[in-house]
């Protein structure tokens, strides 16, 4: 039986708002940044963890403004490829499950209840609305929502396709929502989370190569300079 006067570990973790504000810019600030700090590779940064890091003042204010929720029970990052998680995600996050990723340049990464073509379609689609983002941010307009919805009827109550923008990683990513889109919840968190992670584990998997054959080069020299004594 624990002890009641024991500390509780606290854990953060970003809300879909939190995510939607940490990663909407491609030069993102450094409250930004620390906000996309919390969505850790491995599992959820314990509060104190992240305040050591960064500020305790932050932490308050992104509380308040509704960014950033503290658990009690740490989160294990997704481990999974985009397909299966879409899979596992897309009632979460479409009225009609059909969800799709795309890159800034027109490829689609994945998809969910979508054809192939329609997925295909649909990504092309985005990356035009990328290039439109750019030019209007070039001529002045602050274009902060990095959201487009498309309706069929007047009344606009109910969105047929919704493209929403992120930054992650320093990589343009679109995801494509057909009917309502159901950002809201957790499944939103975990699925930007899920891409951030798998970019930054390839990323380390790259480094630790890179390192093991510098390594393997300084050996060599070094045999091939004692070789010649």
């Amino acid at each position: 039986m624990a002890n009641v006067n024991e500390p509780t570990t606290n854990y953060v973790i970003l809300t879909p708002e939190g995510v939607l504000h940490g990663f909407s810019q491609v030069e993102p600030s450094e409250q930004q940044l620390a906000l996309q700090a919390m969505l850790a590779p491995e599992q959820t940064m314990t509060a104190h963890e992240w305040v050591e890091r960064y500020s305790e003042i932050w932490l308050d204010m992104f509380i308040e403004e509704g960014w950033v929720e503290v658990v009690d029970k740490a989160i294990i990052a997704p481990h999974v490829q985009l397909d299966d998680f879409l899979r596992y995600v897309s009632a979460s996050l479409s009225g009609s499950r059909r969800v799709a990723i795309g890159s800034d340049e027109g490829f689609c990464l994945a998809k969910m209840g979508f054809t192939q073509q329609e997925a295909d379609t649909l990504c092309v689609a985005a990356a035009d609305f990328f290039d439109f983002l750019k030019r209007q941010q070039q001529r002045g307009w602050a274009v902060h929502g990095h959201a487009i919805s498309f309706f069929s009827t007047i009344d606009m109550l109910m969105p047929n396709t919704s493209f929403i923008f992120l930054w992650i990683n320093n990589q343009g990513y679109w995801i494509i929502i057909e009917d309502e889109p159901l950002l809201n919840n957790r499944a939103f968190v975990e699925l930007v989370w899920g891409i951030k992670a798998t970019g930054e584990r390839f990323n380390l998997l790259a480094e630790q190569v890179l390192d093991k054959k510098a390594q393997l080069e300084s050996d060599q020299q070094a045999q091939a300079e004692e070789q010649k004594k």
